[in-house]
Parts: C-alpha cells; structure tokens; sequence
C-alpha cells in the first residue's frame, strides 16, 4: 500500500501556483519603476505610487489570472506563515536601507564610502531575494537576487541606473515568457474560490 507524501504534494502545487511569471512581472516592474523615479524628478512621486502598487496589482491578478485556471488550493498554515514572515523582512529591509545612511552620517558618509555601500546594498537586494526563495520555495528567485543586487551595485559604481533598467526589463521579460507559457498549459476553468 503506498502512502501519499502530503508535503511533496502541497509544495507541487504551490510551486504550480507560481508557475505564471507574475511575481517575476512584478519584480521586473518595481525595479523599472525604480529606474523611471531616479531619471525623472517629476516623476518622481508617481513612481513611489506606482511601487506601492505592485503589491496589490499582483495580488488582484493572482486572483483573475492564476486562480480560474488552477482551482481551489488551500495551503497550510506553515506555508502561509512564511508568507507573512516574507512580506517583514521585506519591510524591515527597506526600513533599514533607509535608516542606516540617516544614523552612519547622512550623505556626506554615502559620498565618502560609495564603495562600500555599493557593494553593501548590492548584499542586502539579494539577501532579501534570498529570504524569498528559501521561504516561499522560488528558486528562481536566487537569480533574481544575484541579477538585482549586481545592478544597484554596479549602478551605485558607475553613477547611473540603466543596470537597473537592464536588470529589471530581463526579469519582466523573463516573466511575460513565463506567462505566455502558462496560460496556454493552463486553460481556464469555471471555478468558484481562490487560492490563498
């Protein structure tokens, strides 16, 4: 008699679940949206709207695009709790990106370690895409990790964001790809609730 391996069978489907390239797309896009707002001051605050944005753009097509082709999946409260400890340390991350140059000295210590700081932030994108592929299972991920950190690096080096718009367009791109081909595995269904 064979026994079913419940936990092999929840992480196939989960992985099935972001087999659509959206989470791609939407990565892709938030490091374009990144380039947009430090070429363009007057775009400025409409790509901070934008990156607040993606979020719940990914989430809705979640729901209108992966959802009626897959069915019904009810993960484990394991598996939704990393999740949940995903979206912190994203959060805790751009916090601290933020305050660690205010407490070290401001501009005037960035200017003067520019170095070190390229290469320092270059670490922390891809630890955070790191703590995204190990904690929701996206392998994938780790190469988006190491395509982003070398771009803000190397962009911190030069002077100048169009790494980020090269890295950002070769992970939307990859993404669209990824969709085409999920879309036509995957026809849609008529079906009445959304995975969570």
């Amino acid at each position: 008699m064979s026994t079913l391996d419940l936990g092999r069978i929840e992480r196939q489907a989960w992985q099935s679940y972001h087999e659509d390239g959206l989470m791609d797309i939407a990565f892709g896009s938030l490091l374009l949206f990144v380039y947009v707002g430090s070429t363009a001051d007057r775009l400025h605050w409409g790509a901070i709207v934008a990156l607040l944005l993606v979020g719940p753009a990914l989430a809705l097509a979640k729901r209108v695009v992966t959802a009626p082709r897959l069915g019904s999946v009810e993960f484990s409260a394991a598996r939704k709790g990393r999740k949940r400890r995903v979206v912190l340390f994203i959060a805790a991350a751009v916090a601290a990106s933020t305050l660690i140059p205010f407490v070290l000295g401001g501009e005037e210590w960035l200017r003067s370690h520019n170095t070190v700081v390229s290469f320092g932030l270059g670490v922390l994108v891809f630890t955070v895409f790191a703590a995204v592929a190990y904690w929701l299972d996206l392998r994938r991920m780790y190469g988006v990790g190491v395509l982003f950190g070398g771009a803000f690096t190397i962009a911190e080096l030069l002077g100048t964001p169009l790494p980020m718009l090269i890295a950002g367009s070769i992970v939307a791109l990859s993404g669209t790809a990824r969709l085409i081909i999920f879309l036509r595995r995957y026809p849609r269904q008529a079906v009445g609730n959304v995975p969570r």
